[in-house]
This record gives C-alpha cells, structure tokens and sequence, in this order.
C-alpha cells in the first residue's frame, strides 16, 4: 500500500494521497505550536506568582541595587586616588633624580674645598717655615 493509494475521509471530505501528508503536516504544527504558547504562558505565570508572592526578594533586589551604587561611586573614588598616587610616583621619581644630580654637584665642590683646604695648608705650612727658616 503506498501514499497514493490511501484514502482518508475526515468530516466528509475525502483526502488522497500527498493531501494527507500535507494536512499532517500543517495539523501537527500548529498542534506544536498551540502546546509551546501555552507551555511559555504557564511559565510566566508562574514566575509572576513567584515575584508577587516572594516580597522579600524584592527588598533584596532594592538593597542589591543600593550597594551596586555604592560600589560604583567607591569604585570612582579609587580610580582617583589610583591616579593621584601615579602623579606622587612620578614626582617621587623625579625628585630623586633632582637629588641625586644635587648630590653630585655637592661631591664635585666639597672635592674642590679639600683641595683648597689642602693648599691653604700648604701655604701655612710655607709660611711657618720662612717665618722660621732654622726649624
């Protein structure tokens, strides 16, 4: 027996053929179709149920929202401080450098006094001896 050989009578209306599979085909469709609508409604219907009846999940989603506020502004706050502390860095970095070249300058003039120091030294020491000439 194959499909086109078949005949199916619904309401008086004969069917033959390709027409059954076609009208199964559009049937069982809109049969899915009807099930998913209600399947989906029943759903929010029971999330509806669930919100409405759970106040207390609504009060927890207020303070949820209160803190994620806070956060946020804590969180501005500390990209501040995060940006100032890289400025105090690279002033800390310059100043060293300003220090360490001070530093240097100082060594090359306290080089320069001991050799000063030095010679006046020598000078004296020269005096004393032509003030003295037999010591």
């Amino acid at each position: 027996m194959s499909l086109e050989d078949t005949e199916l009578t619904i309401g008086g209306t004969k069917l033959r053929g390709v027409w059954i599979a076609i009208v199964l085909s559009i049937g069982t469709t809109l049969a899915g179709g009807i099930w998913a609508v209600a399947e989906f409604y029943g759903r929010i219907e029971s999330v509806e149920a669930a919100v409405a009846g759970n106040g207390d999940t609504a009060q927890k989603l207020i303070v949820l929202g209160t803190n994620l506020e806070t956060i946020m502004e804590n969180q501005k706050q500390l990209l501040d401080l995060r940006d100032r502390i890289a400025e105090v860095e690279k002033t800390t970095v310059e100043n060293d450098l300003l220090v360490k070249q001070f530093k240097e300058k100082v060594d090359g003039i306290s080089g320069r006094f001991k050799k000063i120091n030095r010679e006046i030294d020598d000078i004296w020491k020269g005096l004393d001896a032509l003030s003295n000439p037999l010591q």
